[in-house]
């Protein structure tokens, strides 16, 4: 599957490692791809270009981005034609708080500004560190996965499983509004112990 990850940070990069390892062809979209820091690729295997040219080429879109960036980026994407479009980001806005949440979220944003996509939040609730290789053992660390349309979350779902995450569906686009807050307790968690080696697990019984 060819891959665009827009955005070429801690998550993008991440992401990009462990979709490469699993065999998917990767292109990054970035505002400047001439810029000398891509003068080598985030991931060997990747190339980078504009932001449009990465949505059009990929398969599927996964988005990467600071939240101040989110906008401009989506925007750029222009009409992806129907494509799943993976909402990697978290509202973030100044004194490290969420602009949005319980009567609105990031994720319903990235839908209302995007154009022709099908939007999933997903790789939003852990740490870069953990994206690529989310291994603890015999547990795996719990992905949620909300969005609308039910072949673009089993796309995400597939690529969470393969990275070796826990994916699991947890509803609509309108859930976000949990996983978003999901992510500052995580954020939390790795600030106030120092670790930001730790993940949620899911237990049944």
């Amino acid at each position: 599957m060819q891959i665009a990850i827009i955005g070429a940070g801690n998550v993008g990069r991440a992401l990009g490692q462990g979709f490469a390892r699993l065999g998917h062809g990767l292109i990054y979209g970035v505002r400047d791809p001439k810029a000398e820091k891509y003068a080598e690729p985030p991931v060997p295997s990747a190339r980078v270009a504009t932001v449009a040219d990465a949505g059009a080429a990929g398969e599927v879109v996964v988005l990467a981005t600071p939240w101040a960036g989110t906008e401009s980026a989506v925007t750029a994407l222009g009409d992806l034609g129907g494509k799943p479009l993976l909402d990697a980001t978290n509202p973030i806005g100044p004194g490290f708080a969420l602009t949005a949440g319980h009567t609105d979220s990031g994720g319903e944003q990235v839908a209302r500004w995007a154009t022709g996509a099908r939007v999933v939040k997903v790789f939003n609730t852990i740490g870069a560190d953990n994206m690529s290789a989310p291994d603890y053992g015999p547990n795996r660390a719990f992905m949620p996965v909300a969005g609308d349309d039910e072949a673009a979350c089993a796309v995400a779902v597939g690529l969470a499983d393969g990275l070796g995450f826990e994916a699991t569906r947890i509803g609509g686009l309108a859930k976000a509004r949990l996983t978003e807050p999901l992510a500052m307790l995580w954020i939390g968690l790795a600030m106030s112990s120092k670790d930001r080696r730790v993940a949620f697990g899911l237990l049944r019984r």
